[in-house]
């Protein structure tokens, strides 16, 4: 009988803002001895993920790491580990194939040499906190003016107006408030005056009819635009994020999610907004004093 082998998977999440690989399980697979380079090489091929893991280990593995992109932004890419290799009849620990298999596809390596940790998931939600990227947010401004000098009112009028067919106008625009773990999320407020606001610029419209509908009075039928970092679905929708600090407004594209899995409203700074940056721009600009 050919002696068999049992590897153990994990999937690592790269979140390269915080210099991160998350670690989450996927189980575990016997296979023969010999069959174990060709075993390997098909899981580490581009996209070997959807190529040698079964569709619902993926898709579990991505809703349990979701919450975490609240904070440490969505992963840049997904690895395949091998994280341990065993005889399959004695459950013996075979390290010195966990070596080679190391030595040859030098993935960890590489990222250790660049700084980057690598966590259990489990270890990761417990320490979130630790892990939280510090940044410079300015950069993402899409427009920063005196306060005086930008028509408020109407672009809050016209949003509401264009977007009347999809959004219920007390939503426009919502309240929110800093999170005290990231200026990247921002909660819902009932508070009076926050500073801060988000007001939508792109909804789901598959409610009523098919694509998204922007505040521009524009609808966009493909959804296999480039989209860069931002969701859309019946509970996240695209938007402003506006502050209002000392007279000087900024201006930032966020997600909203409505219904987070803790039932908080967030609103989301994202890096990369795709196609919408340039319709988002051109839309406030019509606003200006």
């Amino acid at each position: 009988m050919k002696k068999q082998l049992e590897l153990d998977y994990s999937f690592g999440y790269v979140f390269d803002k915080s210099k991160l690989i998350v670690m989450y399980p996927v189980g575990s697979n016997i296979i023969n001895e010999d069959e174990y380079e060709m075993e390997v090489e098909v899981a580490f091929l581009e996209d070997g993920i959807e190529k040698a893991f079964e569709e619902n280990d993926v898709k579990e593995a991505n809703e349990v790491i979701k919450p975490l992109e609240l904070f440490l932004m969505k992963p840049s890419k997904v690895i395949p580990f091998v994280t341990d290799i065993k005889d399959a009849s004695t459950k013996e620990r075979l390290p010195k194939l966990i070596e080679e298999f190391d030595e040859e596809y030098k993935i960890k390596e590489s990222y250790i040499k660049k700084g980057y940790e690598i966590k259990d998931v489990y270890n990761v939600f417990e320490n979130v906190v630790n892990y939280i990227p510090k940044e410079n947010l300015d950069t993402l401004n899409i427009l920063k003016i005196e306060s005086d000098k930008f028509d408020m009112e109407s672009f809050i009028k016209a949003t509401k107006e264009n977007l009347d067919e999809a959004i219920d106008e007390s939503l426009v625009p919502i309240k929110i408030t800093k999170s005290s773990l990231t200026d990247r999320l921002f909660i819902k407020s009932d508070d009076k005056d926050t500073g801060a606001k988000y007001v939508v610029f792109a909804t789901d419209m598959s409610s009523y009819s098919q694509g998204i509908l922007c505040a521009n009075k524009k609808t966009i039928d493909d959804l296999d635009i480039d989209m860069g970092d931002l969701d859309i679905s019946k509970s996240i929708d695209i938007g402003y994020l506006i502050e209002d600090i000392d007279g000087i407004l900024t201006f930032k594209i966020a997600n909203f999610n409505s219904h987070t899995e803790n039932n908080n409203q967030v609103a989301q700074i994202v890096d990369y907004s795709g196609i919408f940056k340039t319709m988002m721009i051109e839309f406030i600009n019509q606003f200006l004093k």
